[in-house]
């Protein structure tokens, strides 16, 4: 049966409104850099979208009776179009999200008025109906590749300036489909499997949201590498939907359960292999292929406006509470970790066979505060450029730290995102719990068992990489304790192991460690902040090395 382009623009509108939060995620970063927005601020862009768009869900129906679904859409896909134009040219985070509120109004009315129009009542119906399911469960396919070509190509306000044409489209393909007057009874009402279903969404948004920002702001992966890499996920998603023979209730569980099992995975990725987090999102997918379909329109009917309502504004509150709850503890950890991935680069540079000059003049830029837009992407450059000043068994000697500064800095990026992933994998396994009720215990216990035993081992493979691949975290030793110093010859040796002795010495006596006295002989504010952690003052270069040597390390040091 021929599709009507009319109604395949609606639905693809409609996907892409519903899609929004995979689409944005890869401009989050850039975001995060040009209008200097935090971790939450970064949430509350998506947060925002989804959460006004699901409590505007059903006075969208309300509107839909009184003017029509032809109408509605139109208005709404019309004002998604036009605020876009507000997110694109907005210059703070604060204008950004109340453009962002502004499209999801419009894009509440738009996908509201799509569920109708799509179901003309004729012929077509049915298929035009298949049109629906795809945007409303599937959408996000495309999503992070859209996102990631456009930001790649651009930068991150094509994203919005792409959806201006797109929303005029589907108001226009919303005034040529004519329907009957659709039923606004609603289905009987099932708390856990709605609930089951909110979980899940905001499960699976958040891992895209943590995954697309461990990518690019942790790994410093390109863009466009990165949305190809999350474009797993949802298509194997599309590929296992199509394996329909399970029951509704077991293979939503087994889904959910999936879902989680592949996040897990994540948490145990062991360094900065893209490659890695493959397998963890195929078994995600191939949950969400299953999970989803059985959920919105299996065990929830989706016969009526007042059953979409009702499940897209589950959805949408899944996602609106997984991505703050992620954005807060991802900004926590992010500024933990990365301090601590300062500290312990700081400890591979005084513990290396780098010559001590020069390693006192490169401790000075790794005493900077960290860049946590892109950490591993600066120190690499600042790195990159204290390297061409090597050559010989120095330039060898230097690699070597410069690699454990790497694997320091990703470790640190790694150990931030694990708490979302947590969250999310939670989120799946309670909304599997919520849908078993004993249905996976009985039915389909064959297929069950070798799928369930294949995700635990591959659980086993990902904690058995991480233990034997994930780089030791370098260990910050006792500074009251005597350590092994470097080897170095000559007098700048000598002088070396003096100034180590007695970074050791003064942070014994403060309570602190010799990394957190180096940090703070860079500068006031530095000091200030190790003065109010610690209650002493670190002092200068000369008073704690001896006047001797302090004219000589004072300008490498940087202090006073």
């Amino acid at each position: 049966m021929k599709l009507r382009f009319p109604a395949v623009a609606v639905a693809v509108v409609a996907g892409l409104a519903l899609a929004d939060s995979s689409v944005v995620a890869l401009a989050l970063p850039p975001i995060r850099v040009d209008l200097t927005a935090s971790i939450n601020g970064l949430a509350a862009i998506i947060g925002v979208y989804v959460i006004v768009l699901g409590l505007g869900l059903y006075p969208a129906a309300m509107v839909s009776r009184r003017i029509g679904a032809a109408r509605t859409g139109a208005i709404g896909f019309a004002i998604l179009g036009i605020a876009s134009i507000g997110c694109a040219a907005a210059d703070s985070l604060n204008v950004l999200l109340l453009f962002r509120g502004l499209q999801a109004v419009g894009g509440a009315a738009g996908v509201l008025a799509a569920f109708d129009l799509l179901d003309p009542g004729d012929a077509e119906g049915k298929e035009e109906r298949h049109l629906w399911i795809a945007a409303a469960v599937f959408g996000t396919a495309a999503g992070p590749a859209l996102g990631g070509l456009l930001t790649q190509a651009f930068d991150w306000r094509s994203i919005f300036i792409v959806q201006v044409p797109i929303g005029i489209v589907g108001a226009w393909a919303c005034l040529q489909i004519t329907i009957p007057q659709p039923t606004h009874h609603s289905s009987p009402f099932r708390w856990k499997p709605l609930i089951s279903l909110g979980l899940l969404a905001g499960g699976l948004a958040a891992v895209l949201f943590t995954l697309v920002l461990q990518l690019v702001a942790g790994w410093d992966v390109q863009p466009i590498v990165a949305a190809l890499t999350v474009s797993v996920l949802p298509v194997m998603a599309i590929l296992t939907s199509r394996h329909t023979k399970i029951p509704q209730g077991p293979r939503a569980a087994l889904g959910c359960t999936l879902v989680g099992v592949g996040t897990i995975c994540l948490i145990f990725v062991p360094g900065a292999g893209v490659l890695w987090t493959i397998p963890a999102q195929a078994l995600a997918g191939m949950g969400m292929g299953l999970a989803l379909p059985a959920l919105n329109g299996g065990l929830l009917p989706e016969k009526s406006t007042a059953d979409a309502a009702r499940l897209l504004t589950a959805r949408h509150i899944g996602i609106f509470v997984a991505v703050l709850t992620v954005g807060f503890w991802v900004n926590h950890e992010l500024t933990t970790a990365t301090k601590e991935g300062q500290i312990q680069g700081i400890a591979a540079l005084l513990d290396s066979n780098v010559p001590p000059l020069s390693k006192l003049s490169v401790g000075a830029s790794l005493s900077t505060p960290a860049n946590s837009q892109n950490p591993r992407g600066e120190l690499q450059a600042t790195l990159d450029k204290k390297a061409q000043g090597f050559s010989g068994k120095d330039r060898q000697a230097f690699e070597a730290f410069q690699n454990r500064a790497d694997e320091t800095v990703v470790a640190a990026a790694n150990k931030a995102f694990r708490p979302a992933y947590i969250i999310a994998a939670l989120m799946a396994l309670i909304a599997a719990l919520l849908i078993s009720d004993g249905l996976v215990l009985g039915a389909f216990t064959r297929f069950r068992l070798p799928v369930l035993g294949a995700s635990l081992a591959l659980i086993g493979v990902y904690f058995a990489a991480h233990t034997a691949f994930a780089p030791k975290p370098i260990q910050i030793q006792n500074p009251c304790i005597a350590r092994q110093l470097p080897s170095a010859g000559g007098i700048s040796g000598a002088i070396q192991n003096q100034v180590l002795k007695s970074l050791d010495k003064t942070a014994c006596r403060n309570g602190s460690s010799r990394e957190e006295l180096v940090i703070a002989l860079q500068s006031p504010e530095a000091a200030a902040r190790y003065e109010a952690k610690f209650g002493h003052s670190p002092g200068s270069v000369t008073s704690i090395v001896g006047s001797q040597l302090g004219g000589l390390l004072k300008g490498l040091f940087g202090g006073g």
